[in-house]
């Protein structure tokens, strides 16, 4: 009898054990380094950025750890696609619509036209752009289908766009503008409002323009992952309940952001 209670201890210990190598289990996710989105700790003070927040809170409230690595976009994308990666922390859909997602977007955005304040250049539709020098970010999509279709267009012309790709595009971008080297900068308004912040420059630098549409900032999960649909599931529901609850604009609300949030 004693020896029958020994084994059931036993097995008990080795189950739990089992438990929980299996519940620490680490997805590796690719990302960029687009503050406020996904951020390098390393540079923000720990900060890893919202969307990667609310990826980790959903996924290791599930049981598993998470390693998040920094690439180009292109390249993240490209990766995530092939399976090396288990997902990518932030992706626009349109630009990657064979990867798996979420029911919803972690939040919308629109695009914002940056432009030094000495000029009196302003967006107001693609006929502005005509005389002017767009910089723009490679694999980036810019919602509004007359605009794609202009910069898709004229982007072997250096004379009317400049594409950028690599790291730090937004620093970049803002440095071209200062120097005159471009006319304006697309971006995402949360990534723009906070990088002129961080970099104290919001008085040198405003906004000419907005897109008509808003852009769903995503998080994609690797079709050559099994448990892809799963993952998506499980980050739908963190979703959902972060706003419902308030916490999601907690969150948001570290990174100096009030944004209008994804229903």
């Amino acid at each position: 009898m004693k020896a029958h209670k020994w084994c059931l201890l036993v097995f008990g210990w080795v189950t739990v054990l089992f438990s929980s190598v299996v519940h620490a289990e680490t997805l590796h996710f690719a990302t960029i380094d687009y503050c406020p989105f996904t951020c390098n700790p390393d540079k923000e003070s720990g900060k890893e950025g919202f969307m990667t927040d609310v990826l980790r809170k959903a996924l290791e409230e599930a049981g598993y750890a998470l390693r998040v690595e920094m690439h180009p976009y292109v390249r993240a994308v490209r990766e995530v696609r092939d399976g090396k990666y288990d997902g990518i922390v932030v992706v626009g859909k349109d630009y990657a619509p064979d990867l798996v997602y979420p029911d919803m977007p972690t939040v919308v955005q629109r695009v914002v036209f940056l432009t030094a304040t000495d000029t009196s250049w302003n967006y107001t539709g693609v006929e502005s752009l005509r005389n002017a020098k767009v910089g723009i970010v490679r694999g980036f999509h810019y919602v509004d289908p007359d605009l794609i279709a202009y910069l898709e267009h004229n982007q072997t012309d250096p004379t009317k766009v400049l594409v950028m790709h690599g790291e730090n595009t937004t620093e970049r971008g803002v440095s071209m503008l200062q120097t005159n080297r471009i006319t304006t900068f697309l971006e995402g308004e949360y990534s723009a409002r906070y990088v002129l912040r961080k970099m104290g420059i919001l008085d040198s630098i405003r906004v000419a323009g907005f897109t008509r549409n808003a852009f769903e900032d995503y998080t994609g999960f690797s079709p050559k992952n099994p448990d892809a649909s799963r993952f998506a599931r499980i980050l739908s529901n963190k979703i959902q309940e972060l706003k419902q609850s308030g916490r999601l604009a907690d969150i948001l609300s570290r990174y100096g952001i009030t944004p209008v949030v994804a229903n």
